[in-house]
């Protein structure tokens, strides 16, 4: 594996004097012995942290693992038994990536991850801005992937979706409870010795749905047709009148017609992924989805309903995708507007508990992962 790297970020960090990343001493070395005081098991440090009173960091790893028939989320001990055989990246701002990360992870450009491009039938991901993003720091399209950030929030999954859609061929996880929940080497300061590589993409067009797509299904979503879930807080689903969940850019509100509207942050309880059975119960029983059918998930944007795209993916469902345009297209698109209708009336809202837990300061989605 080739030493990791951040081009493009243009801030030297705390980099040692061989150029390589800082391993700052006290804060692993803290890590390390308190791992290895816990003992050797998970059952010994549980049972340490109940005697002292305490939490250690083993404990920590431990609560964040994932176990169950889930795919694509796993724990800390599942990346330290895998850690060489594994690409980390890093979801997270530039500024909190130099402060402090997981030893070796790299960092792709969130902006370019989210490009799109227009096509006749509507904005669809920009596969190959993806792809250099990635082949500037090294992935190649079989490499086994693991991303993390300070939670499991959107900017994770849209990164493991950005992989998704150029049909990364590797394996795609996302770390349960973010780096707090990690208790191996961290690194601090930049990397430049990463040799950037060709990622070659074979976009799977089956991640994703356009805007004709949808119109062209209008009249048969949660019926006869596929799935359709807004991912947005409920006023802005209901396009209530002066509710600041309004996007003030969009000259319409409300909601595609015949979508339910189940809020993407009941994905995630802090900085974990919801309970995989009140996900089951959430998604199949309540919103009444078919986990063999088509479903299709959107929000304003392109970044918040990877969240459920990936949550569905991992509980089971088994044919997902992003409207990549996003009801921001929706709503604003010029021309014939009543093939492209907003709907308010008929309204169904499935009530969500769920918190996100870290924040990257970017301030420019409503959960940075």
């Amino acid at each position: 594996m080739a030493p990791d790297s951040t081009p493009g970020d243009g801030t030297v960090g705390d980099a040692g004097s061989d150029g390589t990343e800082s391993d700052p001493a006290p804060a692993s070395t803290r890590r390390g012995l308190l791992r290895a005081a816990a003992g050797a098991t998970v059952a010994g440090a549980a049972s340490a942290a109940g005697c002292l009173g305490v939490t250690t960091p083993a404990d920590v790893a431990a609560q964040n693992d994932v176990g169950g028939n889930v795919a694509h989320f796993v724990g800390p001990s599942w990346l330290a038994d895998n850690r060489d055989d594994v690409v980390v990246l890093d979801a997270r701002d530039p500024e909190r990536f130099r402060e402090e990360r997981i030893y070796g992870a790299r960092r792709v450009p969130f902006d370019a991850i989210t490009s799109r491009e227009s096509t006749d039938s509507g904005l669809v991901p920009d596969a190959e801005a993806i792809a250099d993003a990635f082949g500037e720091v090294g992935v190649l399209p079989d490499d086994d992937v693991l991303v993390y950030g300070a939670s499991v929030g959107s900017r994770v999954t849209r990164t493991a979706f950005a992989l998704g859609a150029l049909g990364h061929a590797g394996s795609i996880r996302a770390l349960n409870g973010g780096l707090s929940g990690w208790n191996g080497r961290l690194g601090t300061g930049d990397r430049d010795r990463i040799t950037p590589v060709e990622y070659e993409p074979d976009p799977a067009e089956s991640a994703w749905v356009t805007r004709d797509w949808l119109a062209e299904r209008l009249g048969t979503f949660n019926g006869d047709g596929p799935g359709l879930v807004d991912v947005r807080i409920p006023e802005a689903y209901l396009g209530a009148p002066g509710s600041d969940a309004l996007d003030p850019d969009n000259d319409r509100h409300g909601h595609l017609p015949g979508a339910v509207g189940v809020h993407w942050v009941g994905n995630v309880a802090g900085r974990r992924m919801t309970e995989p059975g009140r996900l089951v119960g959430l998604y199949e029983n309540r919103a009444e989805l078919d986990r063999a059918g088509t479903v299709v998930v959107y929000g304003d944007d392109n970044v918040d309903p990877t969240s459920t795209w990936l949550t569905l993916r991992a509980i089971g469902f088994e044919d997902v995708r992003v409207y990549d345009g996003g009801f921001g297209e929706w709503a604003n698109v010029e021309g014939d507007r009543g093939r492209y209708p907003v709907e308010t009336k008929t309204s169904v809202v499935v009530e969500t508990e769920g918190s996100v837990g870290g924040d990257d300061g970017s301030g420019d989605f409503s959960c940075t992962g």
